[in-house]
């Protein structure tokens, strides 16, 4: 009998596939196992009994990864004839579930000894730590003896498999930038706990992730800031640090660089220094419930740096990234690169032309306030349009037309609506304000191009896009429902654009980059905008804006 197990696993490293090799390992069975795209295959040949046991155990064998998603089985005739993938890959990863089992088990040899690791978790050779000028074995005294040194309100600088870090209680969450979440069951104390992030938090790869602060944390102890940075333990000494300040109820650590004041160091003398060699990721990471976006990394395929490079433009490096994680050379793509820091691109990709052709020629940013008003005047209705604002919001107009804007350079939508709170007088960001509004629809804001013959190589008219958001003002809607009409409309405009190219040119998918789609709300817009005819890709191991 044989069973084939399909996950989907988002990535091109060779994790998965160890866990899966390493499980099969412990059973009496014939396997093997092919990884293509976004997808791992494992197939086992065994008895009927064997089987039901390896299905029923193997969950506790496979931790769960960021780029794991789900996993279907089905009974099959054979093992397919191929070899199995080369499992050879220079990757660390955080403890295995089996490293963990021996270092918590009190009847083991490896009982609290951080530097335990195997073929799985790739670890280093034979070491140990130096404490206040010491060279000290790791056993659960000393970890007992830093945990009452943190109780004491004591820094202490720690060296582990991802750098050098200053770690301490909390005494504010506005002075501090991230966390260690040290007791997982207790997170819910300060944020708003979302299971998707809490189970990315402690998956194999420990992401940092960004999480909203709760209310009553925030009202009890006078914190200004809305969110916080968190990672969960990803190496054997956080961990058994962490199993020790749960006698103090310390469930959070303070994290600090390692040139910030210290108390003690927690340093290692490792043979040969191997130990400097080793670098364990801590890749940053947004989560959606269909998705996971990275960030910052560093575990990527390097070769996409290779790929990245080969435009000097970001927007289209982006888009090359997407294309080659994704192997759409041979497809027909449009992509849109959405930012808040560079500038922002459309752009069509397909063979059947040879390449890359841009949608949007430019984003012309004005220089000054005056330049906006006296442009608009110049259409249609303009002068009575500019008129009226004068008369009705005479202080506002005056404190825009006297407000310097030649730090918003980027030709993008977010410097757009960065010029539009000026001009409207917004107490907040668009993007504060939209996400902050409780209604599910807004205005609609014009986002045009310029009539022009050519599909692409077209102008964006931004006038259109500010005289709407005036008109809006004068008639008394309120700053929050016209931000969240700024961004509906361009997912709407996203949307139509996808329609309109697809109507002269195949458009098979759709590609969308930028830390724009980092946004809940934007993303969440964009993507109902976008026809179900069109899959929409993102990347997968790079991150969604370099």
């Amino acid at each position: 009998m044989v069973l084939k197990f399909k996950f989907t696993y988002k990535s091109s490293d060779k994790t998965l596939a160890k866990f899966l090799d390493f499980a099969s390992k412990q059973f009496d069975c014939e396997y093997k196992i092919y990884q293509e795209l976004d997808f791992v295959y494992l197939y086992v040949k065994a008895n009927e009994e064997i089987l039901e046991k390896f299905s029923e155990s193997l969950s506790v064998y496979i931790p769960m990864s960021i780029y794991y998603y789900d996993v279907q089985i089905e009974v099959v005739d054979e093992i397919l004839t191929l070899n199995s993938i080369c499992l050879n890959e220079e990757k660390t990863i955080s403890f295995c579930p089996s490293c963990l089992k021996e270092v918590e088990n009190t009847q083991s040899k490896d009982f609290y000894n951080a530097f335990k690791s195997c073929n799985i978790c790739d670890g280093f050779e034979e070491a140990s730590f130096l404490f206040e000028d010491k060279k000290v074995e790791s056993n659960i005294e000393l970890f007992k003896k830093i945990a009452l040194l943190i109780n004491e309100d004591k820094k202490i600088k720690i060296k582990t498999l991802s750098g050098t870090f200053i770690f301490s209680k909390i005494k504010t969450l506005d002075e501090s930038s991230s966390l260690l979440v040290t007791n997982i069951r207790k997170i819910s104390q300060i944020i708003v706990e979302n299971k998707t992030d809490i189970v990315a938090l402690v998956s194999i790869e420990k992401p940092q992730i960004n999480f909203k602060i709760n209310e009553i944390y925030r009202q009890k102890n006078s914190v200004k800031k809305t969110n916080i940075d968190i990672r969960y333990p990803n190496d054997l000494t956080l961990h058994l640090l962490a199993l020790q300040l749960e006698q103090y109820d310390i469930s959070f650590l303070n994290i600090e660089e390692e040139n910030s004041d210290f108390d003690y160091f927690l340093d290692i003398d490792c043979k040969n220094d191997i130990f400097n060699d080793i670098f364990l990721d801590i890749p940053i990471i947004k989560c959606f419930d269909n998705k996971k976006l990275i960030l910052k990394s560093n575990s990527y395929p390097k070769n996409l740096d290779n790929v990245y490079e080969k435009f000097n433009e970001k927007n289209k490096s982006q888009f090359m990234t997407v294309l080659a994680e994704n192997q759409l050379f041979d497809s027909s793509i449009l992509n849109f690169y959405i930012s808040t820091k560079d500038d922002d691109g459309m752009s069509y990709y397909s063979e059947k032309i040879d390449g890359l052709v841009d949608i949007v020629e430019s984003f012309y940013i004005p220089s000054s306030i005056k330049e906006i008003f006296e442009e608009i005047q110049k259409n249609d209705g303009g002068k009575k349009l500019v008129e009226n604002y004068k008369n009705k919001f005479e202080k506002e107009y005056k404190k825009a037309i006297n407000t310097d804007i030649s730090m918003y350079k980027n030709s993008s939508f977010y410097c757009y609506w960065e010029i539009a709170k000026i001009i409207l007088d917004f107490k907040n960001s668009i993007l504060e304000n939209a996400n902050n509004c409780f209604l599910e629809k807004g205005p609609r804001i014009d986002y045009k191009l310029f009539d022009s013959k050519k599909l692409f190589h077209k102008k964006f008219d931004y006038i259109s896009l500010i005289k709407s958001s005036i008109s809006f003002k004068l008639a008394g809607v309120d700053e929050e429902t016209i931000s969240l009409g700024f961004i509906e409309s361009l997912a709407h405009f996203i949307g139509r654009k996808t329609d309109t190219i697809n109507e002269s040119y195949e458009v098979k998918a759709v590609s969308l980059c930028g830390d724009m789609f980092t946004n809940d709300l934007f993303t969440s817009l964009v993507e109902k905008s976008i026809t179900k005819n069109f899959k929409i890709y993102y990347n997968k191991e790079f991150m969604i804006q370099k």
